[in-house]
């Protein structure tokens, strides 16, 4: 059975007594508990929090992302709703994978901006984000996500080749063959998807001596 909540009782409390049956997973009467002081205190952060992580466990994304993107508007630099932020935010992101996959780039588009609202730092998700900007060819939009994974994550030489394809589309071939070259520096297994995407008909250039390319990437 459920507990009563009775009228003197305080959101915390009734909080309290809410996850203390949720660590005994009994997850459908903590659910009744976390809507129960929800419906008193609709942006109590601490039943957000229990919501994102009931909604997770039934594999309902959505709610889960709602839920933990009001607990996080309400506590931003507390760590456990960080913690449960950034959960959230991967669950997100694997949906919109799955999205990106089955080629719908609108939804996965959506998901990838919905994972960053949980959780910024995740270089994984502006990769995911600018490989479906790209499918819909927002190269701009593309470029900088790719930059923002090299911010995130120095050194991360697909995110290079990857801006370096949005700059080319975008008929910024100098700063494209900068990106190339400091990909092929950082990894030279770059170089045959470098190769191949200079020889695209955007750069009007037909690549031939293949050992001139590499010599001049390494030396860029």
């Amino acid at each position: 059975m459920v507990t009563s909540m009775r009228r003197s009782e305080t959101s915390d409390q009734a909080l309290i007594e809410a996850v203390k049956i949720y660590r005994q997973k009994r997850y459908a009467e903590a659910e009744v508990m976390a809507d129960r002081i929800l419906a008193m205190t609709p942006r109590h952060a601490g039943a957000q929090q229990l919501k994102a992580l009931l909604a997770l466990l039934r594999g309902d994304v959505d709610r889960a992302a709602d839920a933990a993107a009001v607990s996080l508007a309400e506590r931003p630099g507390h760590a456990q709703t960080v913690d449960i932020a950034r959960k959230t935010a991967l669950a997100v992101f694997r949906a919109a994978q799955a999205d990106a996959a089955q080629g719908n780039s609108a939804r996965a588009l959506s998901g990838f901006r919905r994972a960053l609202g949980l959780d910024g730092a995740n270089a994984d998700v502006w990769f995911g984000l600018g490989l479906a900007l790209q499918d819909i060819k927002d190269y701009a939009a593309a470029a900088e996500a790719f930059e923002k994974v090299v911010a995130l994550r120095p050194g991360d030489a697909k995110a290079l080749v990857n801006r370096a394809v949005s700059l080319q589309q975008l008929g910024y071939l100098a700063d494209a063959m900068a990106c190339y070259s400091l990909a092929y520096q950082l990894d030279p297994s770059t170089f045959a998807a470098v190769s191949q995407a200079l020889s695209a008909a955007s750069t009007g250039l037909l690549v031939l001596d293949l050992e001139a390319l590499r010599d001049r990437l390494f030396k860029s």
